[in-house]
């Protein structure tokens, strides 16, 4: 999953790309290729979804979410991959190569599942270990709610061959995740937690990123931009509950989590 070191506007001469380059914070993975956009700028006909269904959602302050159009999001996705595929293969056509948007949107569906995983794994650990305070039963009741929340918009806006084929690897990791730190101590989840969602604040800001500084794709970056607020306020949340102090044991763990969740993003890119 390489992403185009010179991301391309839409022509507005055929055969010229956009010469902008990529904000300079982004990895060293965004840098490495570059593709020319072909003539044709259609979004090729979605017979296979709902055209008209709308999913709303909460935001992480429990206000209404801005309503998210899918159908006008899976256009958005099929634009994308006509300008990059350069074939005849409809974007929810089955045998069509996956794009670079694919490949961050199947990772995006592997940290949703995974997410979702990890408040499973901890519920089910607290519960076992019966010590846990009534505000951590009710931090994982409310943060699992808002994953199932973006998984539920993730899976209603890619066909199912979009998907990684990883995604009962990402359940079982995602449960030991979640389970394993649950079981030690309430503290142990919520660095977990603040790790996971470090990383996933720049996994969606990769994204998000070269969509607005090239204008693409408006309504797939409010809906990515919904998600990763909300992960930024279970950051947030995880990171106030612990506290400030770290000791060494505790940011040697959280870095083994952002790598390992770094690692696991990458998997979801290419298979």
């Amino acid at each position: 999953a390489i992403f185009p070191h010179r991301f391309s506007a839409p022509p507005s001469n055929a055969g010229r790309t956009c010469d902008c380059a990529l904000p300079p914070m982004l990895p060293l993975r965004a840098s490495l290729a570059c593709r020319r956009l072909p003539r044709r700028l259609s979004a090729p006909p979605l017979e296979a979804f709902n055209t008209s269904r709308r999913l709303s959602t909460l935001s992480a302050d429990h206000t209404p979410a801005p309503e998210f159009d899918l159908a006008a999001i899976r256009s958005e996705l099929a634009v994308e991959h006509a300008h990059s595929a350069g074939s005849e293969c409809r974007w929810d056509d089955a045998s069509a190569p996956w794009h670079w948007l694919d490949r961050e949107m199947s990772s995006n569906m592997a940290g949703e599942t995974g997410a979702v995983c990890i408040y499973d794994g901890a519920a089910a650990a607290l519960s076992l270990r019966g010590t846990a305070s009534a505000e951590t039963l009710r931090f994982v009741d409310e943060h699992r709610e808002a994953e199932r929340r973006h998984l539920e918009l993730i899976e209603c806006l890619l066909p199912p061959h979009k998907h990684t084929r990883l995604l009962p690897m990402w359940r079982a990791a995602g449960f030991a995740l979640g389970f394993a730190p649950a079981l030690v101590s309430d503290r142990a989840l919520f660095k977990t937690v603040e790790a996971v969602e470090t990383f996933v604040e720049e996994h969606y800001g990769e994204q998000i990123g070269p969509l607005k500084v090239h204008g693409r794709c408006p309504q797939l970056v409010a809906l990515l931009e919904h998600c990763c607020a909300d992960e930024v306020h279970h950051k947030e949340d995880a990171a106030r509950r612990a506290g400030a102090h770290e000791s060494l044991l505790e940011r040697a763990w959280m870095a083994v989590v952002r790598f390992g969740s770094a690692v696991a993003a990458e998997a979801a890119r290419r298979v």
